[in-house]
């Protein structure tokens, strides 16, 4: 993919005027915090091209190159009780729709946060809850890495991560997937209904030796809530709201 501009007025003819458009950032979720405590309408999106400090789960960064990936945060402002598990969920789901209607194959969901395709991560969820003085909004953004950086991946995630498609001549991927996201994530949102099934479904991990908390546990079921069901060795059972699993072939 050559490193052409994001065109902007084709995201905003789609996603609205409040999709801001970058070629860099530090981080597109940093930027639509400070967007949400200005009193900025649901909605907002920040897109961008590559990130500085793009930023994953706990302290780690996410890799986000110019160029081979789109970056993008959109600010939710929700009513009721809908709660970061179910937005990241939606998100799961809505990201898989997008990449599926882009012609992209193989593709898995990796609780609670990850998209995957043959066994290699692709994309990247990070939903965030903020309260102010304005009140509760939550930030949720995801990374995409839609090809292969020209210089590969950095070392400590080579043997993990990937890419959505080896190769494209489509001079609009980044453009047309953040629209696709966009457009998912609104229809997924107002019609709640059948996230579950359709997250449970691309669930992959389903009946696979998982490690947590340094054990071995097998995955034994998802329930509504969107909880993990852990069954030990011994019979023992665990249920996880939160917190991070790893496939074994990722600990080699």
């Amino acid at each position: 993919m050559k490193r052409n501009k994001l065109n902007t007025s084709y995201i905003q003819r789609h996603c609205g005027i409040t999709a801001c458009v970058f070629e860099e950032v530090t981080s597109t979720n940093e930027i639509v915090k400070a967007y949400g405590r200005q009193g900025a309408p649901a909605w907002t999106m920040a897109v961008a091209a590559a990130q500085s400090a793009g930023r994953g789960r706990g302290d780690r960064q996410f890799f986000s190159p110019a160029a081979t990936g789109i970056y993008l945060s959109v600010l939710l402002r929700p009513e009721g009780a809908l709660l970061p598990a179910d937005i990241t969920a939606t998100a799961a789901v809505a990201a898989v729709d997008a990449m599926e209607e882009l012609g992209a194959a193989g593709l898995g969901i990796k609780w609670m946060n990850d998209i995957y395709k043959d066994g290699r991560k692709v994309a990247g969820i990070l939903a965030e809850c903020v309260e102010d003085s304005s009140g509760r909004f939550v930030v949720l953004g995801i990374g995409i890495n839609l090809l292969p950086p020209p210089e590969g991946f950095p070392p400590e995630i080579a043997g993990r991560a990937g890419a959505l498609f080896a190769e494209s001549k489509e001079k609009f991927l980044r453009e047309r997937m953040t629209i696709a996201f966009f457009k998912h994530l609104g229809r997924r949102l107002q019609s709640p209904a059948g996230v579950y099934a359709a997250y449970r479904q691309r669930l992959f991990l389903l009946g696979q030796t998982v490690q947590h908390d340094g054990g071995a546990a097998t995955v034994t079921d998802l329930l509504p809530d969107f909880r993990l069901v852990l069954t030990q060795a011994d019979g023992a059972v665990r249920y996880l709201d939160s917190g991070e699993i790893s496939l074994f072939e990722e600990l080699k």
